[in-house]
């Protein structure tokens, strides 16, 4: 009667035994969650990593117009070109907004001042009908060094001409200059006239002894004539 008894017990302390070492070996996957308790809270848990990889297609950005406030708009006014002025003879000669006429006048006139700063005389901007002697007094003072090492051309005015009347009349024009020599300075007034549609120089107003004094500088005020008005 007494072994079954001693059997049982014996078989009952290896099996508590067993149980306690199986609880053991599985006591370290016991402190991760099970997928049932994760399913029961609703949290994922993931046994891989995720990694994020950046596509290469490229991505247009279109950039909105930009609208700008009616106030900013400015509205584009027109505006009077303000011309320089010169002491002596005043406006300078407009050579940018001019129109063809007076574009063909300066053409003319820069080339027959040019060649009097080289010291010669350009026979084919002078008039025919003056072209002789209107050159031959000019090459006087050239040949005596009195030549202009630069010059100003002041504003130009033109005239139309008249071949109604008895006494017809060609396109003339005219505009101060003011050459500048070594040492001394000269004003004076440059004429030229339209003849088979061209322009010429028919005379010069020049005093070129001039050229060879010394220029002295006057204490005079000097008044634009944008202010003249309040000095009349």
């Amino acid at each position: 009667m007494l072994l079954p008894i001693v059997l049982l017990l014996v078989a009952g302390c290896a099996r508590e035994k067993n149980a306690e070492e199986s609880r053991s070996a599985k006591s370290p996957q016991a402190e991760q969650p099970s997928a049932a308790a994760a399913a029961a809270t609703g949290e994922v848990v993931s046994k891989r990593e995720i990694t994020l990889e950046q596509t290469t297609g490229t991505v247009q950005k279109t950039q909105a117009p930009i609208r700008r406030p009616e106030q900013q708009q400015l509205p584009v006014l027109e505006s009077i070109a303000v011309l320089p002025e010169d002491f002596k003879i005043g406006l300078l000669a407009d050579l940018v907004g001019i129109d063809r006429e007076k574009r063909e006048i300066v053409a003319v006139t820069t080339r027959f001042l040019n060649a009097m700063q080289e010291g010669t005389v350009q026979e084919d901007t002078l008039l025919v009908s003056v072209r002789e002697e209107l050159g031959g007094s000019i090459r006087y003072y050239l040949d005596r060094k009195l030549v202009p090492a630069n010059y100003r051309i002041g504003a130009i005015t033109t005239e139309s001409g008249d071949n109604n009347s008895s006494l017809p009349r060609n396109p003339a024009a005219w505009m101060n200059v003011r050459l500048f020599g070594t040492p001394g300075v000269s004003e004076g007034q440059l004429y030229l006239e339209k003849t088979g549609g061209r322009w010429y120089v028919s005379d010069l107003q020049v005093n070129l002894e001039l050229l060879k004094q010394t220029y002295v500088r006057e204490q005079d005020t000097y008044y634009p004539s944008v202010y003249g008005w309040g000095i009349q």
